[in-house]
């Protein structure tokens, strides 16, 4: 079963549009959302859980339409903490273990332990570190079986970015559990992501698995002379600088045998991301 499937997921705003989105996360795995601010991500996600109603398109949760039921089964966590700053991590407990039918004190109170939370401090006086991490607490203290995350890690230290970050991994090890992250920390995703999904100006331009990017793409560089030597239709994207040049191919091992006089070096996924922004010349 899938755990979450987009189909021509439209939307129209004044000065922006999500046009055409589809891809779709498989149950046991960890898809990165990327994108630059204002490619689609929130509205993407905001699509997802319905706080935004899409123009045209289809989204399934679990196999089924989005519904209150269905909702259950999601837990969600934006970039900014949504909670009253007047509530203390008890007072939610009290409030969302009568929203959720999975809720668990025990798991709240536990993480909140984990992530070293006052459970009696208002939220108020909270880090924006704290906030994100009573976020997170909060939504996988309902057993959800797909977490939406929209920058999750922002403004964490690096030791609580790696505790989030392994809580998400023993999330979906059981096979029945899926994850869609947003961020720009591409080096999360290196870590962490089985699928790899970038937006660009409200389109998607990549929906790739994370193994195939890391072992099949490649960065091609020459200095700008040789740019003359490049099929554009080789290359997915194309950065030019003063005294160099850089192209994503998306197989290494042929455009090394193609363009011998040029380096081509394995790509990441920042690069993949930066170069596909970069478009292509013609």
């Amino acid at each position: 079963m899938k755990a979450l499937e987009l189909r021509g997921v439209c939307k129209t705003y004044p000065d922006f549009a999500l046009r055409d989105i589809e891809f779709s996360i498989q149950l046991g795995t960890i898809t990165g959302l990327v994108g630059r601010n204002g490619a689609g991500k929130t509205t993407t996600i905001k699509s997802i859980v319905g706080t935004v109603h899409p123009d045209a398109g289809s989204i399934r949760i679990l196999g089924r339409e989005p519904d209150a039921d269905v909702m259950q089964d999601v837990g969600v966590v934006y970039d900014e903490c949504c909670f009253s700053g007047l509530l203390t991590a008890g007072h939610m407990d009290a409030v969302l273990r009568d929203v959720y039918r999975g809720w668990s004190s025990d798991l709240f109170f536990g993480l909140c332990e984990r992530y070293a939370l006052p459970v009696n401090q208002k939220i108020k006086t909270f880090s924006r570190g704290m906030k994100q991490k009573l976020s997170i607490a909060a939504a996988l203290a309902h057993s959800p079986r797909l977490l939406l995350l929209d920058e999750p890690t922002g403004g964490l230290d690096p030791v609580a970015r790696g505790e989030i970050l392994d809580d998400l991994r023993e999330f979906i090890e059981d096979g029945q559990h899926a994850v869609l992250l947003s961020t720009h920390i591409t080096t999360d995703l290196d870590r962490l992501a089985d699928r790899i999904v970038i937006l660009s100006g409200g389109r998607l331009t990549l929906d790739e698995s994370k193994d195939v990017l890391l072992d099949e793409y490649g960065v091609l560089r020459g200095a700008p002379d040789q740019l003359a030597q490049l099929d554009r239709a080789d290359v997915l994207g194309l950065r030019r600088g003063a005294y160099a040049f850089e192209a994503l191919c998306p197989d290494r091992a042929a455009a090394a045998a193609r363009y011998p006089a040029l380096t081509c070096d394995r790509a990441d996924i920042e690069q993949v991301f930066r170069l596909l922004e970069g478009g292509i010349e013609r």
